[in-house]
């Protein structure tokens, strides 16, 4: 083993939505409505594959819930608010790479988050490289969104550690070779201690 691949959401950085539309202090039925029409709908993953542009993603979501268009609205605005640092994420890298691994990540991502939020991800300029799904108009669990890193940067499925939040993401990268690991916030603890 010396290729550590990492998903970006809720392993190298939260991801959390709820909390961020918290922030609006919406009524509960505004809320729903809105977490109904934007995070907790099929459509979220146009913007992960890269099918539509910024524009026509917000008017998806709010032809989901044309009632409450501002309030899309501003959450759209905002979309950063959901993507939090994580205490443990420099001291993991800096194990890793105290280690030897070459470090590659592969996220499904939309572009309007990315440029968002790229400044809370500046850590990922010290990889070898990576994929977020927008830029190859694909998304996990496909088999080919993995086979597109490996493909770009020469990994050898068997030489390979995948981290991923999601099992059936862990399941796919398994499948063709690598190890996987459902990773849950203990992880980078336990594996800087030993």
């Amino acid at each position: 083993m010396n290729t550590v691949i990492f998903d970006v959401g809720n392993v190298l950085v939260g991801y959390d939505w709820q909390s961020y539309l918290r922030t609006f202090q919406y009524s509960e039925e505004i809320y729903e409505r809105v977490a109904d029409a934007v995070f907790r709908n099929e459509d979220w993953l146009e913007g992960d594959i890269g099918r539509v542009s910024t524009e026509e993603w917000l008017k998806l979501f709010i032809e989901n819930a044309p009632e409450v268009e501002p309030q899309i609205r501003e959450v759209f605005e905002g979309f950063e608010g959901t993507i939090v640092p994580l205490s443990y994420t420099a001291d993991w890298i800096a194990y890793f790479r105290s280690q030897g691994y070459k470090l590659y990540y592969l996220s499904n991502y939309s572009k309007e988050l990315y440029e968002k939020s790229k400044d809370k991800l500046s850590f990922l300029d010290s990889f070898d490289g990576g994929i977020f799904s927008y830029q190859v108009k694909c998304i996990k669990p496909d088999e080919k969104i993995y086979k597109i890193l490996m493909e770009r940067y020469s990994i050898r499925p068997c030489d390979a550690t995948f981290y991923d939040d999601r099992p059936e993401n862990v399941e796919a990268a398994v499948r063709l070779g690598m190890k996987g690991v459902v990773f849950h916030q203990d992880i980078p603890l336990q594996l800087m201690k030993k």
